[in-house]
């Protein structure tokens, strides 16, 4: 008996977690907020959004299923690092994307939302990095920013 309530008890603290992280608020970007500069720091899993050097919002990701390390070829399932462009991109199986230059000229690498396969995840896709390379948010996360961008934007990916 006793072996089954702290089973319960600690199935409930489990629960109980799971729920605050899936309802805590985050920043979100301000209605009619608009972002000239993304930030991606890698190592702490976080995409700041800037409009004329003061961040404005910052958004909790997952990465590239193969760590942290630098991308260096096409199809190493690694994030790249450096300086790019961003642009719109509307035609894309994860819901709305922003393409990250074009990496080496072979492949293009998307700050993207989660799609209808993956949507039901929202924030416990954070759980673990599964991108072939990209940058993933909820598709909630990514329309706010989408609405906040225009073509053109620096991105910068750091360490």
């Amino acid at each position: 008996m006793k072996k089954i309530s702290t089973t319960l008890v600690i199935l409930l603290i489990a629960i109980s977690g799971l729920s605050v992280y899936y309802f805590y608020p985050e920043t979100k970007i301000k209605k009619g907020q608009k972002v000239d500069k993304i930030i991606i720091s890698k190592t702490e899993h976080k995409l700041h959004l800037y409009y004329k050097d003061t961040e404005v919002a910052e958004y909790t990701v997952s990465l590239s299923r193969n760590g942290l390390g630098k991308k260096t070829k096409l199809g190493d399932n690694l994030t790249p690092e450096g300086l790019f462009r961003g642009k719109k991109r509307t035609q894309t199986k994860y819901h709305k994307a922003i393409g990250v230059g074009n990496w080496g000229d072979c492949c293009n690498v998307l700050i993207h939302g989660l799609g209808k396969q993956y949507g039901v995840f929202r924030k416990f896709h954070r759980f673990r990095d599964w991108t072939k390379g990209c940058i993933a948010l909820t598709n909630d996360e990514i329309d706010e920013i989408y609405g906040a961008i225009d073509n053109d934007l620096i991105i910068e990916i750091k360490p």
